[in-house]
């Protein structure tokens, strides 16, 4: 999935541009932010959608 977003990513930067263009990806990952409610709450999750 992380590689999809890049890749639309950059297709949608690459046609903005008219150019070519490097898009480097990468994730940051919070240690155990599944089991923190609040963590899922700064991530745009409401309560009913987990």
């Amino acid at each position: 999935m992380i590689k999809q977003i890049g890749t639309r990513a950059r297709q949608d930067i690459e046609r903005l541009l008219g150019d070519k263009v490097f898009l480097e990806t990468w994730v940051k990952v919070e240690p155990r932010w599944r089991d923190r409610p609040q963590a899922l709450q700064t991530l745009g999750y409401k309560e009913q959608d987990y």
